[in-house]
């Protein structure tokens, strides 16, 4: 068939439709709620906030820090208080920014120690025990008799454990117990230092924990103490 020639005002309309359809694909913006691909780089001192219906700001990053200059993080409450920051106070790059977790009232409840490392907060508690054998808990039972027991809320999958006992007149053997169940056993004279699973894991819930020890014979005498004892991660 032959090709039909086309007269000026076809081409102009066409050219124009070609046109129109341009500008608009130009003018068209990519959906701003996503990020397929690639980073998102702030930089030049700015930062990013993340804000609630109202306008209170919840999250920001950037040059965000107590101090002009500094880059940062600081996450917040629907309240306004702050939860958690990640800040120095300072725009010397050598010096570490801390990490910090707050409660409800803004009462710092957690914080790493940025000059030896370690923490910072909570300040934790440091069991202290007789430093002579002959005061620790004691027995000259042959049978299993509890020298110490307590009931921690147990929060990390194993325990740690140092105990020591000595005896008299043969001496015996001491062990440790979570929930009547034996986890690690030792002798007098010889130091117990195991790290165990805790029987029937379940964060939060509280377990019976027990020093027990027993002597050879009824002329036997064993003094044990459990010295250290805590929680650790499986």
């Amino acid at each position: 068939m032959a090709t039909v020639p086309q007269d000026i005002n076809d081409r102009l309309r066409r050219l124009e439709q070609e046109l129109r359809a341009l500008t608009t694909a130009a003018n068209r913006r990519p959906a701003l709620n996503q990020i397929m691909h690639g980073d998102v780089k702030i930089g030049e001192g700015g930062s990013l906030s993340v804000r609630q219906p109202g306008g209170a700001e919840t999250f920001r990053v950037g040059e965000v820090g107590p101090v002009a200059g500094e880059h940062a993080l600081v996450v917040r409450r629907r309240d306004g208080k702050l939860a958690l920051s990640v800040f120095s106070g300072s725009t010397d790059g050598n010096r570490p920014q801390a990490v910090r977790i707050y409660d409800a009232q803004e009462n710092e409840v957690f914080a790493d120690d940025v000059e030896a490392g370690g923490l910072a907060r909570p300040h934790l508690p440091l069991v202290m025990s007789p430093a002579q054998a002959e005061d620790w808990p004691n027995t000259n039972a042959t049978d299993w008799t509890d020298l110490q027991v307590g009931w921690p809320e147990v929060q990390h999958p194993r325990m740690s454990v140092f105990a020591q006992a000595s005896g008299s007149g043969g001496g015996g053997d001491f062990r440790i117990t979570v929930d009547d169940e034996v986890v690690a056993s030792s002798s007098t004279g010889k130091p117990l230092q195991a790290t165990f699973k805790v029987p029937n894991y379940e964060f939060g819930r509280f377990s019976e924990v027990k020093l027990q020890a027993r002597a050879k014979s009824s002329s036997a005498r064993v003094w044990a103490c459990v010295q250290r004892l805590y929680g650790v991660q499986s």
